[in-house]
């Protein structure tokens, strides 16, 4: 089956931003004179992606906004003879079929995840985190990459990269066996754990092609870490049923959820033309 759909949670509050995040949602602030929302989706319309699934917190609709036709402000570029304006905006506005559905409680990624379900339906989807920009070394986006890696193996397939020792506490970690370069096949998966208790340093790198058997795993998880659903005790039971691969990341990603991490992708991006 092809992914047609991508699911984005952009739900959080942005903690890390503040005080700009207080009336700016994060996923609207700028990297190369785009906001981060935009790198975002492009990079799921470059896969084939023809609809985006936004999961949004009351107060976040502007993220939402920024793909939808503005009228008024079509009517006054049109009659200001700013046609170039128009046309940019027109593009972005044409870019994508933008869907809603909203994340009432911050109950974690996985939570996120399945608030998606009903627009999903029985499809296979993608999923991209809303304050990551990947940069890959070829021309291809990563989530192209994961997509037909998907077309391949008939299953789920997880971007993964490799993290330094001191950082594994940090992520959800993926435990598998390399069988070809870059690309591995599943035994476990764990988040954020001890760097004793995990023989891996692979983490999940925020892009995620997943069956829609993830949803039934969800709905049957328990609270986990920090009192909150799980995205990766979802995918170890889907591994344990499924089968689940992950395919590792050739270039860079780009936290841009906390001030630094903005200023480093809007520098580096800068420097690539901005990818």
């Amino acid at each position: 089956m092809k992914v047609k759909k991508a699911v984005i949670p952009a739900a959080g509050f942005g903690t890390r931003m503040l005080p700009i995040t207080s009336v700016v949602p994060k996923e609207l602030l700028p990297v190369c004179g785009r906001p981060v929302i935009q790198h975002v989706v492009q990079e799921a319309v470059s896969a084939g992606i023809k609809e985006v699934i936004l999961v949004l917190s009351e107060g976040k609709e502007a993220v939402a906004d920024y793909f939808r036709p503005n009228k008024k402000l079509a009517d006054q570029l049109l009659k200001t003879g700013k046609h170039a304006e128009l046309q940019q905006l027109e593009r972005i506005w044409d870019m994508v079929k933008v869907t809603v559905v909203y994340q009432e409680e911050q109950l974690g990624l996985g939570h996120a995840v399945l608030c998606a379900k009903d627009a999903i339906g029985n499809e296979p989807f993608a999923v991209l985190l809303g304050d990551c920009i990947i940069q890959t070394d070829d021309c291809e986006s990563f989530t192209k990459q994961l997509v037909k890696a998907f077309s391949f193996f008939e299953r789920s397939v997880v971007g993964v990269e490799p993290v330094e020792e001191c950082m594994i506490h940090r992520y959800g970690i993926f435990e598998g066996r390399e069988f070809e370069d870059g690309i591995y096949t599943g035994s476990r998966v764990i988040e954020k754990p001890d760097q004793n208790e995990t023989n891996s340093n692979l983490a999940f790198c925020a892009r995620y092609i997943f069956t829609p058997e993830i949803f039934t795993f969800l709905e049957n998880t328990k609270r986990g870490v920090g009192n909150e659903i799980q995205l990766t005790d979802a995918m170890n039971a889907l591994l344990q049923t499924n089968g689940l691969n992950a395919w590792e990341l050739k270039g860079e990603r780009f936290d841009v959820g906390d001030p630094k991490g903005l200023l480093y992708a809007n520098l580096s991006l800068t420097d690539m033309n901005c990818g």
